[in-house]
């Protein structure tokens, strides 16, 4: 399926991140904590079959399609913070971390544009009471 195709000329690509919650967050209300790895698996495939080109690249994409402001911190070992996150900024704490789908995306850029096979875990998110989210590989 071509995900990127979309026409809505007056409308624009964008959508309120309060719709894009209530999207994120169905499928866990109805299944359960289960869903968490489906998702992250499934944005980490989406984006490897996106491919970017640099580190830089994937900053800029974050921005400007509204997932967050990335930051990498280190490559070695892997560390980024994402700031102003979709998924969870703002949300109360839930003892635990809500973000896999950004931890998904950004595990399949990263593999992309660095080569190798990369998993990302959330240590902090909102949704443990932080106020950013942060991904170390794991």
């Amino acid at each position: 399926m071509e995900l990127g195709r979309i026409e809505r000329p007056n409308i624009g690509r964008f959508i309120d991140v309060e719709f894009f919650r209530i999207i994120r967050f169905l499928p866990m209300e109805m299944l359960g904590e289960r869903v968490d790895g489906l998702i992250y698996t499934g944005a980490k495939d989406a984006a490897t079959d996106m491919e970017a080109d640099s580190i830089d690249e994937i900053v800029t994409l974050f921005r400007e399609k509204g997932v967050g402001k990335l930051t990498i911190l280190s490559t070695d070992p892997l560390e980024a913070r994402l700031d102003e996150c979709a998924t969870c900024s703002g949300l109360p704490s839930v003892g635990r971390p809500l973000c896999h789908f950004e931890g998904g995306l950004l595990a399949g850029f990263l593999e992309s544009v660095l080569g190798d096979n990369i998993d990302l875990k959330e240590v902090k998110c909102w949704g443990l009471g932080d106020k950013t989210c942060l991904f170390e590989e794991i």
